[in-house]
């Protein structure tokens, strides 16, 4: 006998599935897909932490400001940060966290161009 709700759970698993995947956030309007977006939000980061950890100025190494925004953008890219480590080892990955990681982009994108346009304020 099969569960009256089970009917509505596999209904709602199957739109969440397909809605979580299809659309793109408003601000990865450029990109085709998820993947290619949170690849660039990704590889953007990586490079703006590169950056501050190679840097030769003094000016970049010894900033508590941007130390505290270097901070804040890496609370707000660990779920993407997570995705790439399951990417990169091949494991796979639930609905749910890739929602998780979707509904959080946005938020880490916003901190990378906080953390981009001080690093281009303190090279001028």
């Amino acid at each position: 006998m099969v569960l009256p709700g089970y009917r509505y759970f596999v209904i709602a698993a199957i739109l969440l599935q397909t809605t979580a995947c299809s659309s793109l956030p408003p601000a990865a309007d450029e990109y085709d897909n998820f993947a290619e977006y949170a690849e660039s939000v990704f590889r953007q980061q990586n490079l703006l932490t590169s950056r501050i950890m190679m840097s030769d100025n003094e000016a970049i190494k010894n900033n508590a400001a941007l130390e505290q925004a270097e901070q804040t953008m890496n609370n707000a890219c660990h779920l993407l940060n997570e995705y790439a480590e399951h990417e990169n080892s091949g494991e796979s990955m639930g609905i749910f966290f890739k929602r998780e990681v979707k509904a959080s982009i946005e938020n880490c994108e916003r901190k990378v161009k906080v953390l981009e346009a001080m690093l281009a304020d303190l090279n001028k």
